[in-house]
């Protein structure tokens, strides 16, 4: 049997099959090192997609920064240092807490109503029939739709004098309603109009999640007369944990942003009832022209939805199923 010595300094020895000691070579000894060239490979590769983030991310962010430090009316135009006193001028007023507590219940609404449809939306798909394929197909119109069209389709839809659903209600006596325009309808309205607009991105990562469940698990369950709440409630919801983490943190993050589906309609209104967070910093810094403000206000929702992420990771991650 083949035996290695110690190396010396001119390599090792081990011995042939015969007997026969045999000096090996001190490179062949020695573990092999790792090679300069891949390293420098893989930063050539990492690089790009640092840099554009650096520049996509980083600099506008910086830029904000800076701007929120000044008293600067209009981007571009002469403006003086002053610290914080713009954060002390921004997080004293009435105004931004309450566009924050609007954007709290529209985050809320958002992530409740998109959650129940998608779940619902793509347990259903899971059904094998005879429309299922095509349903799957369908099922995604909502989300291709431009935002701008999904605003006029809720406009049309919710329009007092001809909308389907002013006539629907006015079938049992409940016309007259003013969806966009009552400060007490206008919000959980356009959470449904943007929820029916992006549930489907949900429905298509859920139902992915789905198919992954063996289906050996579910017939186990059969056999020891396990009933289909049951079923979901013991097995399908543990194992879509992981994917409904994923899908809270991200959707967290996406609908505080969002103002596109709420300025199409209602720009903030009927008398600020729509008026969140986004909203605000929006006509702050185009509409009153108080640009130093308006950065203030970003830094502080950044600072607020880096706490919100956190808490969420840190309370709300699933455990090991």
């Amino acid at each position: 049997m083949a035996s290695t010595a110690a190396p010396g300094a001119g390599g090792g020895l081990r011995t042939r099959p015969g007997g026969t000691p045999e000096r090996v070579p001190e490179a062949a000894v020695r573990p092999r090192p790792r090679r300069r060239s891949e390293t420098l490979l893989g930063i050539a590769l990492v690089a790009p997609l640092i840099l554009l983030m650096l520049l996509v991310i980083g600099f506008p962010l910086v830029n904000t920064v800076l701007l929120s430090l000044q008293n600067q009316a209009v981007v571009g135009t002469p403006s003086s240092f002053v610290g914080l006193d713009t954060y002390r001028t921004v997080l004293g007023d009435s105004a931004l807490w309450a566009s924050l507590r609007r954007s709290a219940v529209w985050l809320v609404g958002n992530l409740v109503v998109q959650t129940v449809l998608a779940m619902a939306t793509a347990l259903l798909l899971t059904r094998v029939g005879r429309w299922s394929k095509a349903a799957r197909t369908w099922v995604l119109l909502p989300w291709v739709i431009p935002t701008v069209a999904v605003a006029v389709i809720w406009q049309w839809l919710t329009n007092s004098n001809y909308g389907l659903v002013a006539k629907g209600l006015g079938a049992v006596r409940l016309d007259g309603v003013q969806f966009f325009a009552d400060p007490v309808w206008a919000m959980p309205t356009l959470i449904l109009m943007n929820s029916w607009h992006w549930f489907p991105l949900g429905t298509v990562i859920i139902f992915g999640a789905l198919q992954t469940i063996p289906g050996e698990v579910y017939e186990a369950a059969r056999v020891d007369g396990v009933n289909a709440w049951q079923m979901f409630w013991h097995i399908t919801l543990p194992l879509l944990q992981p994917v409904l983490f994923a899908l809270g943190l991200v959707g967290t993050l996406w609908s505080f942003n969002i103002i596109d589906s709420i300025y199409l309609v209602t720009r903030g209104g009927p008398s600020g009832a729509s008026t969140t967070a986004p909203v605000m910093i929006y006509d702050t810094a185009f509409k009153a022209f108080r640009a130093s403000e308006a950065a203030a206000m970003s830094v502080a929702a950044i600072v607020l939805l880096g706490i919100l992420a956190w808490l969420y990771i840190r309370f709300a991650k699933p455990e090991e199923v």
